[in-house]
């Protein structure tokens, strides 16, 4: 018999619910995100999603803590050792990491990655989850900085952001204009080594590069 302690009933329609509420604005937008909606995609009783979140406010909160809660196991999967920019083999290993990561985020978690750009759009014109998305953005930078550091990348955290930036417009190209093949694995992996190969320019490291 297993020791893991249930978890409460209320919790999990809470997770339900925000899971749910992430597919609603991949596939329809914020405009289409209603609590009723919720419930039909999460197939959970009527009135279901509004008792847990009584405001369409702190259904968008939820929405982001479930983000971050898997960003933060996906993150866990990246290293943040070993990362080099000093010969081939070292480059390729962050090309084939980096593909890695945006093949998962528009394979497995292309909902959230659809519905975290509606949310970072709609952010700059609504201001009321600011602080929310400055949050859920810092693990991915933080986590790209310490891999920055260890590659002797001069500036890290500067460097993170704009790698992050680089990232995130890969992802848009694949999302936006998926007939120019933008999500196909060999274009992902071109883009990223252009990206890669700009950071072994003198000045942006501590160290020349072989």
């Amino acid at each position: 018999m297993s020791n893991t302690p249930l978890r409460p009933r209320q919790t999990v329609r809470k997770q339900r619910a925000a899971d749910a509420a992430i597919e609603v604005i991949a596939a329809d937008g914020l405009r289409g995100l209603t609590h009723r909606a919720v419930d039909v995609r999460a197939d959970l009783p009527s009135g279901s999603t509004s008792s847990c979140f009584r405001t369409r406010l702190a259904l968008l909160k939820a929405v982001l803590d479930r983000m971050v809660e898997l960003d933060s196991e996906m993150l866990d999967r990246i290293p943040v050792s070993g990362w080099s920019l000093a010969g081939r083999a070292g480059r390729a290993a962050i090309v084939d990491m980096l593909t890695g990561v945006l093949e998962y985020a528009l394979g497995p978690a292309r909902s959230r990655t659809i519905a975290r750009l509606e949310l970072y759009l709609d952010a700059t014109r609504h201001r009321e989850l600011e602080a929310e998305l400055i949050a859920a953005n810092r693990g991915f930078v933080e986590r790209v900085a310490a891999g920055m550091r260890a590659a002797n990348v001069a500036d890290p955290e500067r460097a993170a952001r704009l790698l992050t930036a680089q990232l995130d417009g890969l992802l848009y190209d694949a999302l936006a204009r998926p007939f120019l093949d933008g999500g196909d694995r060999d274009t992902l992996r071109r883009g990223i080594e252009v990206i890669v190969h700009g950071y072994t320019v003198p000045g942006l490291r501590g160290k020349r590069t072989s």
